[in-house]
């Protein structure tokens, strides 16, 4: 029965100190003088995989793809709800799409969720992904299927522990 006790304050204490108990969601941020509002989860997927690489279709605003650096919750989250893959397999993806001359280069990365917004926020064609927790006016949240963080059916939020796309 003791054992048990500690087991349950050392599993509190980890809730407490990690966001493994508690929701995070990811908003799709862009420049606020970016004219896209909204993406669907197609389009989000073919953003964030370089298939669609403009803005609109007649190839004006080139995309600047920008990513959160390895090991960040937002960096994870994208490695499961969007990219569907791991670390590595992501890495060779990206190298296999410069090899055959898809991408000129890798996506941008940045080491906080505040630089990424502050590029984000001088560079009108750059798309990232953070926490709904740092959402400010400096920058665009992008709505996924009609749904912008926190609304009820939005998509790329993490739940207790586990990766899954909330539905």
């Amino acid at each position: 029965m003791r054992q048990l006790s500690y087991l349950l304050i050392i599993l509190t204490l980890i809730c407490i100190t990690t966001r493994m108990c508690e929701a995070v969601t990811l908003a799709i941020i862009a420049n606020r003088d970016n004219s896209t509002s909204e993406l669907s989860s197609k389009e989000l997927m073919d953003i964030f995989k370089a298939e669609k690489q403009y803005w609109n279709k007649d190839n004006i605003g080139k995309i600047y793809l920008t990513m959160r650096e390895s090991g960040s919750h937002e960096k994870e989250m994208a490695l499961k709800l969007i990219y569907k893959m791991s670390e590595g397999e992501l890495k060779k993806f990206w190298i296999g799409k410069i090899y055959r001359g898809n991408i000129a280069d890798f996506p941008r990365v940045f080491e906080s969720d505040i630089s990424m917004k502050k590029f984000i926020s001088k560079s009108r064609d750059a798309i990232g992904i953070i926490s709904s927790d740092n959402v400010d006016d400096t920058i665009k949240v992008l709505s996924i299927d009609g749904k912008l963080p926190g609304e009820d059916g939005y998509k790329l939020t993490f739940q207790g522990g586990s990766y899954e796309v909330k539905n």
